[in-house]
């Protein structure tokens, strides 16, 4: 399946979200993958199925578990590990 679509959540979708949309629109950048939307929300206003991949942290992983296009991040502020798992989920070798 296609990634178009990339929702980073958080608990009140304003703080914590928005940096990992930021994060993740450079990491996409840094990785040469374009045409990928990228929105932040809450947990509970993220729609499932709407979305081809949910971005959150490690203190949201169990909302998340029974989904099976989530990136669970232990530190939002590391792009490097965003960077590796973003490579994952889109197939990216190297």
């Amino acid at each position: 399946m296609a990634i178009r679509s990339i929702v980073c959540c958080c608990g009140m979708g304003v703080g914590t979200s928005l940096l990992a949309k930021m994060n993740v629109e450079k990491a996409l950048g840094q990785l040469g993958v374009s045409g990928v939307s990228v929105e932040h929300t809450s947990i509970s206003d993220a729609l499932v199925g709407k979305f081809d991949l949910y971005v959150v942290s490690k203190d949201l992983a169990r909302e998340v578990a029974s989904l099976s296009n989530a990136v669970v991040l232990e530190n939002i502020m590391d792009i490097k590990e965003l960077e590796s798992k973003l490579r994952g989920a889109f197939g990216i070798q190297g």
